[in-house]
């Protein structure tokens, strides 16, 4: 039977509480196990759904439940909703989730995540992010190699709010999981090709096969994308914000036994782009200012959104691979448990970047940054990083069913060098640079974890869950500083630092369920409330930054307290989703990066700028979120969100940037580069198309989408040019399938009224009194067509 609707945009946003009653949750958990079954092949062409909305499988409680069932704060996102909404890199989904925000760094390689206003404070190499990315379940520990290429991906669940029990550290603002598609036992394969504007041209291709029946499966994906990018480069010659990308992922999955699953998966990707293009902008106010302007100045008014010359070829390369793997007994009833299983993971993960930058954007050699290599003394080393996990894990049921107890080990070490090289000046008029300096960074950390998580359905309509993390996690740093034109001298700055920073983070939660039979003359179907308390924290370190101190410095961990309240509801026949979720958040001991002047005699100005990351902070964050999806007619789904934030510094004073031993007072200002709303929109009717040849009927689907960002400041009210106003994006898909939905022709636009508004921006006021904007991509459009086999 024919059906209705793209299985996408199902925006349920589940509510941070335990299960429901306890027959219930058997029914769900049959239902859960039967809709994974078929999660592992997801379509990746958009078929008809039925009129209902469609059940998703989540592992939000690291065990497969129904996303209704899931009293997590959490979005999950279809393979078919990321076709629909033309997600193809994980920065993507930024518009799709509610208080989520991607902010791309100036190589177009890191990420800079936040959750609720809880984030990253620097992408650079020596600090975890606040905001975890998995793919599988394997952590992402480091900033660069985040916006990974979304490739053959099964969903996607993003977790709002501190994941500190069963996610662990560095989960202070929540977590993303990627999972991808499993090798499953039918013969299948996938060819997409799109092309659009700007040189656009990628391809997908898809292969699954099974080489021993039941025993061994197989399958492999690439992709692959090229554009000419949208900034023109005026004195390079070529343009900028480009994207040259290579992606491959292969899975094997190993049968041994009807109780045992082993899956294993390697990827390799590969990244050549010419970073992101900026726009200048001069404010005025510096500390260094005098010294390179009124040339720096009329460079920045000769600069354009869009169009600009730099003195530096930009570049940004990057070269990742590794393999994961999982393998999960499942021993069933086993003593007094009425249901046990135990997986374990393991993974290895390897990033070579490589990224030279032009950081005032401008003809004027002001500051340029490399770790390119080379052979040039002043193009750095390219840098390195690898990673090592392990996690041990058991899932449990007793009590009738009505205790789901869930435990674990978990383990990581990571290395990394990083050899970048800073280069100031010369000013307007001289030969020799001001100061050449290269940062050679190294880190050596290890963590572990214990923890454990049990929720217990005390009676049919309430239930209560708890859980505790203990974490162990040592950093090790070291810098040595020195000038690469004479490496006859010896360093200005040799030093090592090391840590160990440890941590309980517990939470609770009571959800309460109302029970089937009072509902039964409402046109309600699942209604459910809950309040739970979250605690989460980041790790100290030490600062490793560029242009950072001599030495050094520590700081300490920050910690996150989240309350939260709210209500799940499905109605009207499971044709509306209704979920509303309030928050309160104390945040302590906040990672802030500071810039600040020193006094230094043997300076041209007499004046030293460094950074710093200091506890300079507290805060709190308060906010409401909703998402619903809706179909009022056969045919017709409406589905979005609204996130309002409100995030407020309550003590920060930091040292002013211009003046050495003044400070400045920032306490009670909003955080920065966060909106106070964002709100999303989709609307889309699928309808028959008959054409009198059977293999040409098919069905046609129009998609229209709005997303809206509200004011937001990148520099303080005093940065008018850093100050992004209120944005409103329209995208558009007119699709149509055929073939018995093998087939499909697709006519997209993204940011179809070409809004100028920043990707990210880079204040420099207070030191070279300019800044840079880095502006998101304008109108792009294209068609794809695409087959499955």
């Amino acid at each position: 039977m024919k059906r209705f609707l793209s299985t996408n945009l199902i925006l349920s946003m589940v509510l941070m509480a335990p299960a429901v009653t306890a027959a219930e949750d058997d029914a769900g958990a049959t239902r859960a196990r039967e809709a994974l079954a078929s999660a592992e092949t997801p379509p990746g062409l958009s078929r008809p759904a039925t009129k209902r909305i469609e059940e998703i499988v989540v592992s939000a409680r690291k065990r497969d439940e129904l996303i209704e069932d899931t009293p997590v704060s959490i979005t999950a996102l279809s393979a078919d909703t990321l076709r629909e909404s033309g997600v193809t890199r994980l920065s993507d989904i930024q518009d799709l989730v509610p208080n989520l925000e991607f902010r791309q760094g100036r190589d177009g390689l890191t990420a800079g995540v936040s959750i609720r206003g809880i984030g990253t404070a620097t992408p650079e190499l020596a600090f975890d992010p606040g905001v975890g990315i998995y793919i599988d379940g394997v952590y992402l520990p480091r900033a660069l190699g985040s916006i990974v290429d979304v490739l053959d991906v099964a969903q996607i669940e993003v977790l709002r709010g501190p994941q500190g029990t069963l996610f662990g550290k560095n989960t202070v603002g929540g977590a993303i999981n990627m999972t991808t598609v499993k090798p499953h036992e039918e013969p299948e394969a996938f060819a997409l090709l799109r092309a659009g504007n700007f040189g656009l041209f990628s391809s997908e291709a898809m292969l699954n096969v099974p080489i021993v029946e039941d025993w061994l499966l197989s399958r492999i994906s690439f992709s692959s994308t090229n554009t000419d990018g949208y900034f023109e480069n005026t004195a390079q010659g070529f343009h900028s914000s480009n994207r040259n990308s290579l992606a491959f992922l292969g899975s094997l999955r190993l049968l041994p036994h009807e109780d045992v699953v082993i899956d294993v998966s390697g990827s390799w990707a590969r990244s050549r782009n010419h970073s992101q293009g900026a726009q200048c902008r001069f404010e005025g106010g510096g500390s260094l200012e005098s010294l390179f302007s009124p040339a720096l100045q009329e460079a920045c008014d000769e600069s354009e959104p869009l169009r600009g010359a730099t003195n530096v070829r930009p570049e940004a390369h990057l070269e990742s691979y590794g393999m994961w793997g999982t393998a999960t007994w499942s021993a069933g009833e086993t003593g007094p448990l009425d249901d046990l299983s135990v997986k374990a993971l393991g993974s290895w993960r390897t990033q070579k970047p490589r990224v030279q930058e032009d950081v005032d954007g401008t003809p004027v050699s002001v500051v340029q940054i490399s770790d390119l290599g080379g052979g040039d003394p002043l193009s750095g080393s390219p840098g390195y990083q690898e990673q090592y996990s392990g996690e041990l894990q058991v899932n449990a049921e007793a009590w009738d069913e009505r205790l789901h107890i869930v435990g674990g080990y978990f383990a990581l070490w990571e290395t990394a060098r990083n050899g970048r090289v800073t280069t100031t000046g010369p000013t307007p008029g001289q030969t020799n640079p001001l100061r050449v300096s290269q940062a050679t960074t190294t880190i050596d950390n290890w963590t572990w974890a214990l923890y454990a998580q049990a929720t217990a359905d005390v009676t049919e309509w309430m239930s209560l869950t708890a859980g505790l993390r203990y974490t162990e996690d040592k950093k090790g740093s070291t810098l040595r500083i020195t000038d690469p034109r004479f490496l006859d001298q010896p360093a200005s700055a040799d030093s090592q630092g090391r840590a160990i920073f440890t941590r309980f983070t517990p939470m609770g939660s009571l959800a309460l369920t109302v029970p089937e039979h009072l509902l039964d003359d409402i046109a309600i179907d699942h209604l459910m409330g809950y309040f739970t308390y979250a605690q989460g924290f980041r790790g100290g370190g030490f600062n490793a930054l560029s242009a950072g101190t001599d030495d050094l410095a520590p700081f300490g961990p920050e910690l996150l307290d989240n309350f939260e309240v709210g209500l799940k509801t499905i109605a009207l026949d499971q044709r509306l989703t209704f979920n509303l979720s309030a928050f309160y958040g104390i945040y302590d001991d906040i990672q802030v990066v500071t810039v600040e002047a020193v006094s230094d005699p043997s300076a041209p100005t007499g004046i030293n700028i460094i950074r710093l990351t200091r506890n300079a902070a507290d805060a709190t964050t308060r906010g409401v979120e909703l998402e619903f999806t809706a179909l009022p007619l056969e045919g017709l789904q409406i589905s979005g969100s609204i996130g309002l934030l409100d995030a407020r510094y309550g003590t920060y004073i930091i040292p002013n940037p211009s003046s050495p031993g003044e400070s400045d007072d920032l306490s009670g200002d909003r955080f920065a580069n966060l909106p106070e709303l964002q709100t999303f929109l989709a609307v889309q009717y699928s309808f028959p198309i008959e054409t009198g040849i059977r293999d040409l009927d098919g069905w046609m689907t129009p998609r229209l989408e709005w997303a809206y960002e509200s004011r937001m400041e990148f520099n303080g009210p005093d940065s008018p040019d850093f100050i992004q106003q209120g944005v409103n994006l329209i995208n558009a898909r007119l699709s149509y399938s055929c073939l018995d939905d093998r087939a499909q022709i697709a006519l997209f636009a993204r940011n179809l009224l070409s809004e100028e508004y920043f990707a990210t921006v880079l204040p420099l006021t207070s030191v070279f009194g300019s800044g840079t904007r880095f502006f998101a991509p304008p109108r792009t459009w294209g068609g794809e067509i695409s087959y499955r086999f």
